[in-house]
């Protein structure tokens, strides 16, 4: 097993424990994901560098590693929006984590920018038929304002988008447009 599909084996078990209401889970619990130390090892520090999971505790001992891990709330969001995990639990339904000022959408990972926490959160309260598209176009608006030159068509593009599909959420959109130049 290469290291992409080791990760994705962990945070699978780690995402189907966390819905049976186990969210820590310890070294033995994935003896048969992987039971080489050295290499399980190096997934968990990579998959704990990407914000994926927390390491709660790790030992070191003659005998093994030992760990205690959870998923983070990033972990989750990967999870439930990833299209390579969109098949394999049953009754999902993706939603944006907005605790902790995370969203997650397809494979794609990113960190919201504060201001934007709350127009994620009225999406997610509102719900509309085409919240992906909303959340799309607001993401692609969140992340011109994070590069270093500024596409404004891209901007003028989705907050067309907006104004036409979904005009109730442009204040939260502005707000956090004026809340990041006040910085």
């Amino acid at each position: 097993m290469d290291m992409d599909e080791l990760q994705n084996s962990i945070l699978e078990k780690m995402y189907s424990e966390y819905r049976k209401g186990n969210i820590g889970l310890q070294r033995k619990d994935f003896k048969e994901v992987e039971p080489n130390d050295q290499k399980l090892d190096s997934a968990f520090k990579t998959l704990k560098s990407s914000g994926y999971l927390e390491i709660k505790s790790r030992v070191h001992t003659t005998i093994g590693i030992f760990y205690i891990v959870t998923l983070s709330k990033s972990g989750m969001a990967f999870i439930e929006n990833s299209k390579h995990f969109k098949n394999k639990f049953q009754e999902f339904d993706p939603i944006i984590h907005d605790d902790d000022i995370i969203f997650g959408m397809g494979s794609e990972h990113v960190i919201t920018i504060l201001p934007f926490k709350r127009v994620y959160a009225e999406i997610n309260n509102k719900n509309p038929e085409n919240r992906i598209e909303i959340v799309k176009n607001v993401r692609m608006i969140e992340k011109e304002l994070s590069n270093e030159i500024i596409n404004k068509s891209k901007v003028m593009t989705a907050l067309n988008y907006l104004r036409n599909n979904a005009s109730w959420i442009l204040p939260g959109v502005f707000g956090s447009l004026i809340a990041m130049f006040e910085k």
